[in-house]
């Protein structure tokens, strides 16, 4: 009779051990997948603050959004000749990913604000100058 009251009690702790960790998986992959609906968002938004160029004047967001683009451009190469190597995606994703949503979410805010205080849009047909 001993005995089974003992093994019943090694039996409930087992199980309450294997409850907990089914628990503590649950919890880890609701918390994560709380993290892939970040990207429900613009990609990039996540890693910006709104207001970071309130205080801006028109030339100054142009040469920050000239400087941004460069980086872009600059991260998409070194992304392109990362993919070529082996285990490319996976340094894209660990080493580049991050930063390179970030010039894309900075880029979205430097055409809002530049948008916002009406200054001359950036285009090849634009000579840079506002019409008032």
């Amino acid at each position: 009779m001993a005995n089974d009251i003992k093994l019943l009690r090694q039996d409930l702790v087992v199980r309450g051990r294997l409850l907990l960790g089914f628990a503590a998986v649950v919890f880890l992959a609701t918390g994560l997948a709380g993290c892939g609906s970040v990207g429900s968002l613009a990609e990039g938004d996540a890693f910006v603050a709104p207001n970071k160029y309130a205080m801006y004047t028109c030339p100054e967001l142009n040469d920050r959004a000239k400087a941004v683009q460069a980086r872009q451009v600059e991260l998409e190469q070194v992304m392109d000749r990362a993919a070529q190597g082996a285990g490319g995606a996976f340094v894209n994703a660990i080493a580049y990913r991050t930063e390179y949503a970030q010039t894309r979410g900075e880029l979205r805010l430097l055409a809002k604000a530049e948008e916002e205080r009406q200054c001359a849009v950036r285009s090849q047909w634009s000579s840079g100058r506002a019409v008032f």
